[in-house]
């Protein structure tokens, strides 16, 4: 077997690693941008709530409701500092997940090398080979006379 099919299944193999990592980052981009929108949304939903602070404070509050409003910032703002970690490690596993794909990628294209450069190396004696084999026949024909003797 030449050693190009031999590689086959090698480069195959190396294909769908790369496949498979190329697959991860898509997820991890998408999850990325599924938490930054949530952390979007966080802040957008706390901006509306203080601006609806501010006006019931100045219509007036009493001191329950001032107690609850500062409650519920207080929360708001902690699940914005837990979204924005959340978007902290997805950005981390994004990074994670484009190093590994160059990784698969780069032995994927360095194994496509290896296999054409065998093809090649094997197309080159192929065609030496002929190339003697067709050399040999005029000489042949040539040492041979018009009666079939040599």
């Amino acid at each position: 077997m030449k050693s190009s099919r031999r590689l086959g299944p090698i480069a195959k193999l190396a294909k769908q690693r790369e496949r498979t990592a190329a697959s991860h980052l898509g997820d991890s981009l998408r999850q990325a941008d599924l938490q930054q929108k949530q952390l979007d949304d966080l802040i957008h939903y706390r901006d509306e709530y203080v601006a609806g602070f501010k006006a019931a404070g100045k219509a007036g509050l009493s001191s329950v409701q001032l107690r609850d409003y500062q409650l519920f910032l207080s929360r708001l703002e902690s699940a914005i500092q837990q979204q924005q970690q959340k978007l902290v490690t997805s950005r981390e596993n994004c990074q994670q997940s484009q190093m590994e794909w160059q990784d698969e990628h780069g032995q994927s294209k360095m194994i496509d090398k290896v296999v054409e450069k065998r093809r090649q190396a094997e197309k080159r004696r192929l065609d030496e080979l002929e190339q003697r084999e067709q050399d040999d026949r005029p000489r042949d024909s040539a040492s041979t006379d018009v009666h079939g003797t040599k």
